[in-house]
């Protein structure tokens, strides 16, 4: 028989659970005592706080939040107060014939302008294509206008209908002025 299959002897016996790397039960082991000689437990150590992100910070959620809306808000606000801006006011319209073609010119804020031609037959046509800055010109080529056309010139922020009539002109900051004014 060879050595590795003969049975090995041990000089000691040992019992289950007294010594590491036991293989084999053996009844005349004595028992453990009973006692509090070791901590059953490990002793539990205090978890390490994580360090939350900046960004996740509930102070900084508010804050950046709060930001956005008033950053939203204050472009809501100029974007509203440009579109319904009623310092735009035209005056001092007049017409003036040079070379043939009838020339424009006004008071006002730089801003945008509309320019309506109104027709002694009660047609209006949008011109406001022809405006440049407080001014435009009107070639007479183009046939935009006769000796009984008139022309509105109000901000192009206001809306609603053309009209000659002073009071409604006034309400929309415009004026107007007719060509027939210009032969006189």
């Amino acid at each position: 028989m060879s050595d590795s299959l003969r049975p090995r002897t041990t000089a000691a016996k040992t019992a289950l659970g007294s010594a590491p790397g036991q293989t084999r039960l053996d009844t005349a082991a004595a028992a453990r005592p009973l006692g509090t000689t070791g901590s059953v437990l490990p002793e539990l150590a205090e978890a390490p706080v994580r360090e939350r992100k900046w960004w996740l910070h509930p102070a900084f959620i508010v804050s950046m939040s709060l930001t956005v809306l008033a950053l939203l808000g204050a472009a809501t606000w100029f974007i509203i107060s440009a579109l319904t801006d009623d310092s735009v006011r035209v005056s001092g319209v007049t017409v003036s014939d040079d070379a043939g073609n009838a020339h424009l010119d006004w008071s006002g804020p730089d801003a945008a302008y509309e320019l309506f031609a109104v027709h002694g037959d009660g047609e209006i046509v949008d011109l406001s294509q022809l405006v440049r800055g407080t001014e435009a010109w009107i070639p007479a080529a183009a046939g935009l206008y006769d000796d009984d056309t008139c022309f509105v010139v109000r901000p192009a922020s206001v809306g609603g209908d053309v009209s000659l009539d002073a009071s409604t002109l006034d309400g929309q900051r415009g004026q107007s002025a007719c060509v027939a004014d210009l032969a006189e």
